[in-house]
């Protein structure tokens, strides 16, 4: 048997082996003995019986040193599971803080633009409604009086009633609208889902920054420290002495 081979497996494979021979022989003397074989000596058989109970103690040697084997790769595994965790996880927080951060001013840019539109469209329709431009009450495009400019009648889904000009209607409209029309978008791809009783928070980036920080340190002695102290660190009662004092 290898004593240099670390494969738990084989470990165990070659003292099996070895036991299996040890144990052959001895069975095989032993019958020879049985069968009034007078080559076979006392010692041969003492010999091979001495050998077996060697070779089993080298078996149970095998099998701690396998397990020994097994617990070394496994540590190894626990480290490169940690190096992958150190390397990987602990700049996410910045990173989606940063992606969380340009999502949010994206749709903030787009309600303020929306609503700069709306603003001015709404001032054209009191510019128009100032100046006597009628409503325009059909489908086709603006008759060339009044500038080709009217007043549109109603409103679209989602759209408040502006000015038309020629075939143009050009209406302020509800930047809500789009924005969840946006977000139900990601909610087809179950990319989404809209949470309720869910608000910002005091610091929304700052939270999402945070979610790779470290814990706190906890001050030795308490119960989480113990808890996770190992046996040979945490504080063992020493036994009371002896009064010296004879009675």
């Amino acid at each position: 048997m290898s004593t240099t081979d670390t494969d738990p497996e084989r470990i165990i494979a070659d003292a099996e082996q070895e036991a299996k021979e040890a144990e052959s022989l001895v069975h095989t003397l032993e019958e020879a003995v049985k069968s009034g074989d007078e080559s076979v000596t006392f010692e041969q058989v003492e010999k091979a019986r001495g050998l077996l109970s060697f070779v089993r103690l080298r078996k149970e040697a095998a099998t701690r040193k396998a397990a020994a084997a097994k617990e070394a790769a496994r540590l190894d595994a626990c480290e490169a599971l940690k190096a992958d965790i150190v390397a990987h996880a602990q700049g996410d927080g910045k990173a989606f803080s940063k992606h969380l951060r340009t999502a949010v001013d994206a749709l903030g840019a787009f309600h303020d633009a929306v609503e700069e539109r709306n603003a001015r469209i709404r001032e054209y329709r009191d510019r128009a409604i100032a100046l006597g431009i009628p409503e325009h009450k059909h489908t086709g495009p603006t008759p060339p009086t009044h500038g080709g400019v009217r007043l549109a009648a109603g409103g679209s889904a989602g759209l408040h009633a502006g000015v038309v000009v020629g075939r143009r209607r050009v209406e302020s409209f509800d930047a809500d609208v789009w924005i969840s029309r946006a977000l139900d978008l990601l909610v087809r791809d179950g990319k989404l889902k809209i949470l309720d009783h869910i608000d910002a928070g005091a610091d929304l980036f700052g939270d999402i920054e945070r979610i790779d920080a470290e814990a706190p340190r906890v001050p030795p002695g308490t119960s989480i420290a113990a808890r996770e102290a190992p046996c040979s660190a945490r504080t063992t009662r020493s036994p009371t002495k002896r009064s010296s004092a004879t009675t």
